[in-house]
């Protein structure tokens, strides 16, 4: 080995040494959760020490949401009642007007009498077996829902207008809106440590090259946050965002100009979540 090459080598190897040091002496976080201030949800994280300079932590993204909010119900309520008569006679392959000679009403009429009536403690001879099964699992909001929603069809039947059904159609947005999504996702980023001069800023995502065609640049950091000048952190923020650099693009049928950019604080300190999730589904 040439005497040139030696020294770049032994130069290269002093700059990975120095690195790793200078890593190794940088305060960074190793486990705990951070909570979303922008929606609801929290990550929870677990980072290795950190090596040649670089920090990996694995994450799971927990989030949780309403799944149905005020105006997307009353935007879809309007959508599914509107021509009622019309969508309702299409699907019983019949007229309006004969809706309620049809074979399908008149099915649709006795579900709705015998499952009030099972729910009322009433149960009906022709009964099958399955329903009271799937009945007996329900708890005391499902049964509410479900006896609510039969005696809406039922003021239907009796009066053989719609406004029974539009009011079902109402209540069963309404047990949406109840509803709330739980979703989790898991990923791992590797951070570079940042400076201000000589000192310490924070943690940023390593890799600053543009993704896929809306050039998609991911500047999430881990910020320490100390109790008193010149201690040593055990507290962290995590802040998320992402930015568009060619929002002039089209990716299927979405705009990359219409990307969020906004960036979420996920702080150490837990947050409050004001939702009514009488039901409980999962996804994101």
């Amino acid at each position: 080995m040439s005497t040139r090459k030696r020294q770049s080598v032994l130069t290269a190897l002093a700059l990975v040494a120095s690195s790793t040091a200078l890593a190794a002496d940088l305060p960074y976080p190793t486990f705990g959760q951070v909570h979303n201030t922008v929606e609801n949800g929290w990550l929870t994280y677990e980072c290795t020490p950190p090596e040649h300079g670089l920090l990996t932590c694995s994450f799971v993204q927990t989030s949780i949401r309403q799944a149905l909010s005020e105006i997307e119900a009353a935007k879809r309520l309007a959508e599914e009642t509107n021509d009622l008569a019309d969508s309702l006679a299409k699907d019983y392959k019949t007229t309006p007007t004969r809706i309620y000679d049809s074979p399908q009403w008149k099915e649709l009429c006795n579900m709705a009498s015998q499952m009030a009536a099972i729910l009322d403690g009433v149960t009906p001879a022709d009964t099958p077996p399955e329903a009271l099964r799937n009945l007996s699992r329900l708890n005391a909001v499902q049964k509410k829902d479900m006896h609510a929603w039969a005696e809406a069809i039922g003021q239907s039947c009796t009066t053989r207008t719609l406004e029974g059904v539009r009011n079902s159609i109402a209540l069963s947005l309404g047990s949406e809106r109840r509803t709330c999504n739980i979703g989790t996702n898991p990923f791992t980023q590797t951070f570079k440590a940042q400076y201000s001069g000589d000192t310490f800023q924070a943690w940023v995502v390593a890799d600053s090259r543009p993704v896929g065609d809306c050039g998609v640049i991911n500047v999430s950091r881990l910020v320490p946050e100390t109790t008193k000048p010149g201690d040593k952190p055990y507290l962290w923020r995590y802040y998320a965002r992402k930015v568009v650099t060619n929002p002039t693009a089209d990716v299927l049928l979405m705009k990359c100009s219409d990307l969020d950019e906004r960036e979420y604080l996920y702080d150490w300190r837990q947050q409050s979540i004001p939702l009514q999730c009488d039901y409980i589904k999962p996804g994101m």
